[in-house]
């Protein structure tokens, strides 16, 4: 490969970190997964926890993964090498059209939480808009920004994640003296959902961590990967349940049972439940500006850079033409693949359908994940020998509990967006058959395709484990505060 057609690599810990809980924490907790409660009440925390058990043990897959393989692509890769083209071809496009699905709806969920924003300041006239037009707009600028650079890109998804949880934390403590610990009581409907409407309202939830792999589609732009992407991943997903638990126990806490119906619906469920119990002003507006420019903008950030570096390594390797795979000369970014995946989100954003998005985006990437988790049986049977620098535990017993559950999920799911899936799957098929003559079947691991990793010095490697340090315990201990807020309305309501 020439050198003009290399990426660089730029992002560390923090930043692989802020692209994957970008990614996760945006469109689905503030739309479709928090309206859930309004079906669910208190027990959301319950799907929650089980939807974080179920991304534990693909989290630690994707670590061994993505520290033997640290290349742009992902499952892409991993798929080809594991299994074959073919399988390959298919995760890929699911995994793209996927993590399109949920940066558009992201866009559309900015535009909502928006003009609640604006309507606070009584700027009616921009509240008329079109929330498809704000969406368009806002794609284009992040699209601007992707072009210019992973570096840059990187350094702004950090700012977005940490304005977001500084906004989130004073949001918090400014909301704790109105949360009624009576409303924890009790279930929200009279009886149980039907249980496959129960799979159903799990899967949107499941929905809220899906995108929890996003570095590892960057292992060529990350530093010292063996270290930073199976360091990232682990801690990412409790930092994404500690999030999400977070804000729904305040969405419970601030919301009577009497709201619900129309909490099931809403399209942006925090603004919407805080206008229904009358907070409005000052905590509608703090809420929206964290939601709209803290958590939705560091969701959309990586909805472009992401399946990006897919489409790039795709056409790399013959899988897409290869002018997709072009790299800017001066900015080092897959350019023609970041304006190929704007032109999808344009056209996601037209049908201005949040609920239909997620359904595709959650069966597309469960689809996807099964693929990854087949990988890695392949990889370890493929490649023993291999060096890999983390090794995950309860690797086979990961592989069959992660399948089973994802075929639960996407059997469930919404039909139309099932066969919308269905519908990507087969094309991807007959486009990789129809191109099937351009390479070799058979493909061979070896270190000259995943190139040179550096290896820290003793002063770097003191510095990354440091920081890997302060990050661990920051994450163990607001993840046990998410938990442990759950248990006060029990001791209080006894």
């Amino acid at each position: 490969m020439k050198n003009d057609d290399q990426v660089v690599r730029a992002l560390g810990l923090k930043e692989s970190i802020s692209m994957t809980i970008g990614t996760v924490v945006g469109v689905g907790l503030f739309t479709t997964g928090s309206s859930q409660i309004g079906k669910v009440g208190p027990w959301i925390i319950a799907f929650t926890f089980g939807a974080l058990l179920i991304s534990i043990l693909p989290c630690l897959i994707y670590g061994e993964m993505s520290a033997m393989m640290p290349m742009a692509g992902g499952t892409y890769n991993y798929a080809k090498y594991g299994l074959n083209r073919i399988w390959a071809n298919v995760a890929a496009w699911q995994y793209i059209i996927s993590i399109v699905a949920i940066g558009a709806g992201e866009t559309l969920a900015f535009a909502n939480y928006f003009k609640i924003l604006l309507e606070q300041f009584h700027l009616n006239w921009i509240v008329q808009v079109d929330s498809r037009w704000i969406a368009i707009i806002l794609v284009t600028a992040f699209l601007i920004l992707n072009y210019r650079g992973i570096e840059i890109s990187g350094k702004a998804q950090t700012a977005f994640v940490f304005f977001f949880w500084g906004c989130s934390i004073l949001w918090f403590l400014y909301m704790i003296p109105k949360v009624h610990l009576e409303y924890f009581g009790g279930f929200a409907m009279n009886s149980l959902p039907p249980f496959k409407e129960i799979m159903y309202i799990f899967g949107l939830v499941w929905w809220c961590y899906t995108g929890f792999e996003t570095c590892v589609s960057m292992g060529s732009e990350t530093k010292y990967p063996q270290y930073t992407l199976p360091r990232a991943l682990k801690l990412s997903v409790f930092l994404v349940f500690a999030v999400n638990a977070s804000f729904q126990w305040f969405l419970v806490g601030l919301v009577p049972h009497k709201f619900y119906s129309a909490l099931s619906i809403a399209t942006a469920p925090y603004a919407e439940g805080l206008k229904l119990v009358g907070l409005v002003g000052f905590p509608l507006i703090l809420l929206c500006i964290g939601i709209a420019f803290g958590g939705d903008l560091s969701t959309i950030n990586p909805g472009i850079a992401a399946p990006a570096r897919y489409i790039y390594a795709m056409a790399q390797d013959k899988a897409l033409p290869k002018f997709m795979g072009k790299v800017h000369p001066k900015y080092k970014t897959p350019h023609v693949a970041v304006i190929i995946i704007g032109l999808i989100n344009f056209i996601l954003i037209l049908t201005n359908s949040i609920d239909y998005i997620a359904s595709v985006s959650l069966i597309s990437l469960a689809v996807c994940y099964i693929i990854g988790c087949l990988a890695f049986v392949g990889l370890r049977r493929k490649y023993p020998d291999m060096n890999r620098p983390y090794k995950t535990p309860l690797g086979y017993f990961g592989v069959v509990i992660t399948i089973i559950a994802y075929i639960g999920i996407v059997i469930f799911a919404d039909k139309i967006a099932l066969l919308t899936a269905a519908v990507i799957a087969i094309i991807s098929l007959i486009y990789a058959f129809s191109i099937k003559h351009q390479y070799e079947s058979k493909v061979i691991l070896t270190q000259e395709e995943i190139g040179k990793i550096e290896v820290p010095i003793d002063n770097e490697k003191r510095k990354i484990d440091h920081e890997y340090f302060i990050w661990k315990y920051s994450t163990i201990a607001v993840t046990v505060l998410a938990l442990s807020i759950y248990l006060l309305p029990i001791f209080w309501n006894r």
